[in-house]
């Protein structure tokens, strides 16, 4: 069974030679549509041995997708971004698993990198990136392509299954620095999205979250408007889409002046304990709102759900956070509430743990010695 992988480039040639040789023993062809590179990548992709296809850029990757699988002659198509690599342990998993007749498409590992030294610093969560090339199958949206008709179906009508994989695909995108720039170019193509196809939750949440990346006021009034939905939904038991999460998480943060929503931090807390009891980014938003705020039996309940999540590995790993949050991190705050609340051997247990921790050591041994003086932190 023949494999094609399908790249979309734009001035990638510090990370196309990795991305294109990391699938060099799965496929037998590379299509890299480039959308108008002016550095080096078509050079460095064409003497990787991939064949470019230059394709007209019309702020919508959705349409890039679509050209670059049109293009792949391949049973197969694998779509891998730029600044990605496969795992080469997965290249005879994914071999092998091609030559299952009975599944149309395949959702491998993303693990997100967030350090460079450390391919296991980072979350990672399943996407379907691996799938037969059918006719009736299509991208949409200009941001976040998702399928349309959802591949379920198409999977269905062809008496076939979509299967999980042990192969893992590593994601490079977070180690660079989202500059101003960057972030305007999101909002250019989430607010297009938005007016092709509006009242998208999650698209709004991410377009007021970015507006206020670039302190831009209006993001606290599409995030209002955004909260009033919710809070129309808040009976339900489970959360209109996932994106919510980082809506209650800028609930807990924003100042009332700021905030134009309807929801009460009170309810906000509500909503996350309720949607959101193991996803550890809202849950520690909720600790550090309620840290804040002197309430440090509850700040400390939430760290020891986090500290817990790290060491049993259940939580929710969707879209990606620091490993940090429930572990080194979770444990110098849980320290920090126990200090609060004299509570002594316990804070000098979760200091002593990190005694040794490069990033954590300086402040945990300031913390081992109030705890070992049975002293609570000043202010």
């Amino acid at each position: 069974m023949s494999v094609t992988a399908c790249l979309i480039t734009r001035n990638h040639d510090r990370s196309i030679e990795r991305a294109v040789r990391s699938v060099g023993g799965l496929a037998s062809e590379v299509v890299v549509a480039d959308t108008g590179s002016t550095d080096r990548t078509v050079a460095v992709a064409e003497g990787l041995g991939a064949r470019v296809v230059p394709i007209e850029w019309a702020d919508d990757f959705s349409a890039a997708c679509n050209a670059a699988i049109d293009r792949a002659s391949g049973e197969w198509v694998l779509l891998l971004n730029p600044d990605e690599e496969l795992d080469p342990a997965g290249v005879p998993v994914l071999t092998a698993a091609v030559g299952r007749h009975e599944v149309f498409a395949y959702r491998l590992r993303v693990r997100q990198q967030l350090r460079p030294d450390n391919r296991k610093y980072g979350t990672a969560d399943r996407d379907t990136r691996l799938f037969r090339r059918d006719p009736r199958l299509r991208y949409v949206r200009r941001l976040h392509p998702v399928f349309d008709p959802p591949l379920a179906g198409i999977a269905a009508s062809r008496n076939q299954a979509i299967a999980t994989v042990e192969a893992t695909i590593y994601r490079h995108a977070y180690l660079s620095t989202p500059t101003p720039d960057k972030i305007r170019w999101a909002v250019r193509l989430l607010e297009a999205e938005l007016r092709d196809r509006p009242g998208q939750l999650p698209l709004r949440i991410e377009l007021g979250r970015n507006l206020l990346f670039l302190n831009d006021p209006r993001g606290h009034e599409v995030l209002g408007e955004v909260a009033a939905r919710v809070k129309a939904a808040a009976s339900a038991p489970a959360p209109p889409d996932p994106m919510v999460g980082q809506l209650l998480e800028y609930l807990l943060a924003v100042s009332p002046e700021q905030s134009r929503s309807p929801i009460t931090r009170e309810e906000a807390r509500g909503l996350a304990d309720k949607w959101f009891p193991n996803t550890p980014p809202v849950a520690w938003a909720v600790a550090a709102e309620r840290f804040a705020a002197g309430d440090y039996p509850a700040a400390a309940g939430l760290l020891e759900r986090l500290v817990d999540m790290g060491r049993t590995g259940r939580y929710d790993p969707a879209g990606g956070f620091a490993p940090d949050i429930v572990g080194p991190a979770a444990r110098m705050n849980l320290g920090m509430c126990y200090l609060h609340l004299g509570r002594w051997d316990e804070a000098k247990a979760c200091f002593g743990g990190l005694l040794n921790d490069p990033a954590h050591r300086e402040r945990a041994a300031q913390g081992f010695s109030l705890a070992a003086r049975r002293e609570r932190p000043a202010g």
